[in-house]
């Protein structure tokens, strides 16, 4: 009898706990802060193209220190009045509201975008944006004066076929972001479809399955402001899956930025670099290609991060209905497990379909959190038979750090409790107080902008890197710094979750430190630089050093 009164008070002890509010919480924004226009994405949701729209992205393209935010819109098949396309925004942050600043900026995309993706390209001090369209993709190069021109056909990168997701990495090492863009599918109307269409015993739009996928793209940068297809030259171009999310990050450690594409119904690719200019699929005897149990998944967006704080990065991916989400733990060695079971992440996003993605710290206890963005593909979910439902929750996957997390969405505020039809996420601090909050792009609807409150009530340390050798963003700089005895290891990096780009600035949580003892940094140009008891709680901004500053040369 004491057995089960003890057992009864754990259990009660739980639910009680799994009640109680988080000490952070998650309120929208948008509305109140001006980021108001509405996504416009088909109108019958006949074909796949109407659904798979999604991305966003947090950058500073004014360098004021606050991060803007530029949001992509789609389209319709009929067309719109002249005047009355819908576009692509950018918003201004002003520090305590946003202006659309997308006419001033000369951005207003009338395409059916898709994602998009930041770099300083051409090393001259401000940041690019790269859209990825069905049709032809943009690519807006920032003039230094608050616009922007179209310079996508002179640089080489107005690829026409369906772009969604995109990223910048610097995969030779030469000082200049190369390019990769997913292409989807090479749909038309007009294509029928091979296979019949039908989900649940209801008619549904066709593909990707049964549609002919499109084959992804890698641009090198020249450095001459022009990108070249190398596509073909890298080892990619066999390759033909239904791409959509890819991120870049050094895997292995070997100083190298590998690729990691998810792929929609369809193994997933891990192209390990080779450092010669080609890259290797390992994606199969990584464990990467498949769920563990050697399921093909319908995998929308991937996220990297170290969750473990092991020091190399694991991989997160979010999926369709009936699968779960997937967590992939680096083992070290080129080897990958899913522990997505072990870790609790599969307790939820079986029912729902998921789609952006992203690592972060919301509560700033030194441990990377999860968050997956859902919402289902098909508005027949919401018919009474197939125990679905289109509009669907967002999830925020709590670290607990002893290598599980807890679903912690029903507590953490009013911004996670709404239900939409969700696409891309995108993660920076926009308010600089020192924790992390959320852009949520919903189809067919306006948009949430969750502000993290509470967040900061730990200590904090942001870096910003300025490469010299490297790239002037530093992205793929490796960063890996030590407060109170414990080990955090993060990546400069462009592109991530589904289609989307969040702020370049690393974040890391430090719970009651107020000194991180150490602060190092491995270029991409190879130099290493540590930095000793840096103070926490604000933004730091580490300049690559110079050759003499090395000790190399003369």
């Amino acid at each position: 009898m004491h057995a089960l009164v003890n057992g009864s008070s754990i259990l009660l002890c739980a639910a009680l706990l799994a009640a109680q509010p988080l000490p952070t919480q998650f309120t929208d924004q948008a509305a109140a802060l001006g980021i108001t226009a509405l996504n416009v994405s088909g109108s019958t949701q006949e074909y796949i193209v109407e659904t798979a729209v999604g991305g966003a992205a947090f950058f500073d393209y004014d360098s004021d220190g606050y991060v803007d935010l530029y949001v992509a819109n789609g389209s319709r098949f009929e067309g719109f009045p002249p005047g009355q396309e819908p576009t692509n925004h950018l918003y201004r942050n002003h520090g305590d509201h946003f202006v659309d600043s997308t006419v001033a900026a000369g951005v207003g995309d009338t395409s059916w975008s898709m994602g998009c993706a930041a770099a300083d390209y051409d090393n001259d001090g401000d940041l690019d944006l790269y859209v990825t369209n069905y049709g032809r993709n943009t690519f807006y190069q920032n003039q230094g004066d608050g616009t922007f021109e179209d310079g996508a056909e002179k640089a080489g990168v107005g690829d026409n076929r369906w772009g969604v997701g995109c990223a910048f990495g610097d995969a030779d090492l030469d000082g200049y972001v190369d390019l990769y863009v997913a292409n989807y599918i090479d749909f038309s109307r007009d294509y029928p479809s091979t296979v019949p269409c039908v989900w649940k015993t209801v008619d549904i739009f066709c593909g990707p399955r049964g549609l002919l996928p499109a084959g992804d793209v890698f641009y090198h940068n020249n450095g001459d402001g022009t990108l070249a297809d190398r596509s073909e030259e890298a080892g990619i171009a066999g390759a033909k899956y239904y791409g959509y999310g890819v991120v870049f990050g050094d895997f292995d450690r070997d100083g190298w930025p590998d690729i990691f594409v998810a792929n929609d119904s369809a193994p997933n690719n891990l192209y390990q670099n080779q450092g010669d200019g080609t890259f290797v699929d390992e994606g199969l005897s990584a464990g990467v290609a498949y769920s563990g149990d050697g399921t093909e998944q319908g995998c929308m967006g991937a996220a990297v991060g170290d969750y473990d704080n092991d020091g190399y990065f694991d991989i997160f991916v979010t999926n369709f209905e009936g699968e779960y989400n997937t967590l992939y733990k680096n083992q070290r060695g080129g080897f990958f497990l899913d522990v997505s079971f072990v870790s609790r992440i599969a307790a939820r996003g079986i029912p729902e379909v998921g789609w952006g993605a992203g690592f972060f710290d919301f509560d700033n206890d030194g441990d990377q959190d999860l968050f997956a963005a859902n919402g289902h593909t098909y508005p027949q979910a919401d018919l009474p038979h197939t125990n679905s439902s289109y509009a669907e929750p967002n999830f925020l996957y709590q670290n607990l750090g002893d290598g599980t997390f807890a679903e912690v969405s029903a507590r953490a505020g009013p911004g996670l409790a709404l239900v939409e039809v969700s696409r891309g996420a995108s993660f920076a601090d926009y308010d600089r107080d020192g924790d992390i909050d959320l852009f949520v792009l919903n189809l067919n609807s306006t948009p949430n902008l969750l502000r993290n409150e509470g967040g900061n009530e730990g200590n904090y340390l942001q870096i910003a890197t300025v490469g010299t050798r490297s790239n002037r963003d530093g992205i793929g700089t490796r960063i890996e710094i030590s407060a109170q005895g414990k080990r955090q290891t993060a990546e400069v990096r462009s592109g991530t979750g589904f289609l989307s780009h969040s702020d370049l600035k690393v974040h890391f949580g430090l719970g009651t430190a107020s000194i991180v003892e150490s602060v190092v940094l491995h270029w991409p140009s190879g130099a290493v630089q540590t930095l000793r008891d840096v103070a926490a709680n604000q933004v730091l901004t580490v300049r690559e050093p110079a050759d003499w500053e090395l000790g190399i040369g003369n």
